[in-house]
């Protein structure tokens, strides 16, 4: 009963309501198109929840930087990840005062690269097994460049996980855009 309701208040509010639109016709009108919401009318004819999947097919080959996205190879292992999620503070990344981030997760790992006033990080975690990855290049052990959406990092990567020996690493990004927070 609550859902027929609210479905009859979402049609009433959509059929009067409105502002002027930029071509002066009316768009709370009848005569505008108005989308509301399908409302399922009884629990049991809803559908089963579909679990969503982030994974690409396998029949597609992983994202390069080039694509909106991060490549890090340390020593001979290359993680693909397929964009980059760049977000900055103070000032646009790569100027003075600017505090910036790069993230990405998938599957069960996340990249992570940042720079400001504490120094600059290049990481790669493996988020729900903790233990099992988890590669660090930070302060002084780590270059970072950023020229516009392109950031280049290279480094000395420290297996903060397994104790395994210090390997070279470089990691390449291309945002597609950077947001301001």
């Amino acid at each position: 009963m609550k859902r027929c309701l609210f479905t009859a208040c979402m049609v009433v509010l959509a059929a009067c309501g409105g502002s002027d639109s930029a071509d002066g016709t009316d768009a709370g009108s009848l005569d505008a198109p108005t989308t509301v919401p399908a409302v399922q009318s009884d629990a049991a004819d809803a559908p089963a929840d579909v679990p969503e999947t982030t994974e690409a097919p396998a029949d597609e080959p992983p994202a390069t930087a080039g694509s909106h996205g991060i490549v890090l190879t340390i020593g001979d292992e290359t993680w693909d990840f397929p964009s980059a999620f760049c977000a900055y503070q103070n000032a646009p990344a790569g100027e003075e005062g600017s505090e910036w981030n790069v993230s990405m997760v998938h599957g069960d790992l996340q990249v992570y690269i940042t720079g400001d006033s504490y120094g600059s990080e290049v990481s790669i975690t493996d988020i729900v097994n903790y233990g099992d990855l988890q590669w660090v290049a930070e302060g002084g052990a780590v270059k970072l460049t950023v020229d516009g959406n392109n950031i280049a990092a290279e480094g000395t990567f420290t297996d903060a996980a397994a104790g395994l020996p210090d390997q070279e690493g470089t990691l390449t990004a291309t945002c597609s855009g950077w947001a301001e927070g």
